[in-house]
């Protein structure tokens, strides 16, 4: 009698149970979750006021700030803006030609000025993987630099300060008696020589953010 009695109770507790665990379940799953706002992601170089550069043929990549220009160059703009042959030039004194050239990148500011921008690359092929100081005893700082071509005048002017930019080893020269006193950079890698004319703190700051791909 006592169990026939308890059964009814106990049916209905869990009958209630299950109710509510349905009631629940279809509650919280019909309601609208929230969207979530993704962030706009400003990036350490944006904040900055920087761009990316990337050359993928010449094989590196640089930052710089917007307001500057990146351009390519060529040896023959080059000759125009010196109104000269600079190769022939250079051929006619040490009686061989300068390294192949490659390629160039130049970075203008405002000015728009060749003779004082923050950075030029030139890129010569160097087949026979020439270290920097063998690459500068043969072409001294073609085609930058004119003056004094003695002994003397290039061991004092020779690229000596070492440094890694990219993993590399470079050796610069700074030439104080032109304008803006621009620091020549060596890089010798893959069997090319990078070239680096650096002007200013611009310059220094491009350089700076240097990379090979």
């Amino acid at each position: 009698m006592n169990q026939r009695g308890f059964a009814p109770p106990l049916l209905f507790l869990v009958v209630v149970l299950v109710l509510v665990g349905l009631g629940s379940y279809f509650f919280f799953s019909n309601r609208t979750s929230p969207k979530m706002q993704v962030p706009k992601v400003v990036t350490e170089v944006q904040k900055l006021g920087l761009q990316d550069y990337s050359n993928q043929e010449l094989d590196f990549t640089f930052q710089y700030s917007n307001t500057l220009i990146v351009k390519q160059d060529s040896e023959e703009e080059f000759n125009k803006r010196g109104n000269g042959d600079f190769r022939k030039n250079f051929k006619g004194y040490v009686e061989y030609e300068p390294g192949k050239f490659l390629g160039a990148v130049v970075v203008l500011d405002k000015s728009n000025g060749y003779d004082t921008n923050p950075l030029t690359i030139w890129i010569f092929d160097n087949p026979q993987d020439l270290k920097i100081d063998a690459w500068y005893k043969d072409y001294w700082y073609y085609p930058f630099v004119w003056g004094d071509f003695t002994y003397k005048g290039k061991v004092e002017l020779a690229p000596k300060d070492e440094a890694t930019i990219s993993g590399q080893l470079s050796k610069s020269g700074i030439i104080d008696y032109q304008p803006g006193k621009p620091k020549f950079v060596y890089i010798s890698k893959d069997k090319k020589m990078y070239l680096f004319r650096v002007i200013g703190e611009d310059g220094e700051k491009i350089l700076q953010s240097f990379k090979f791909n």
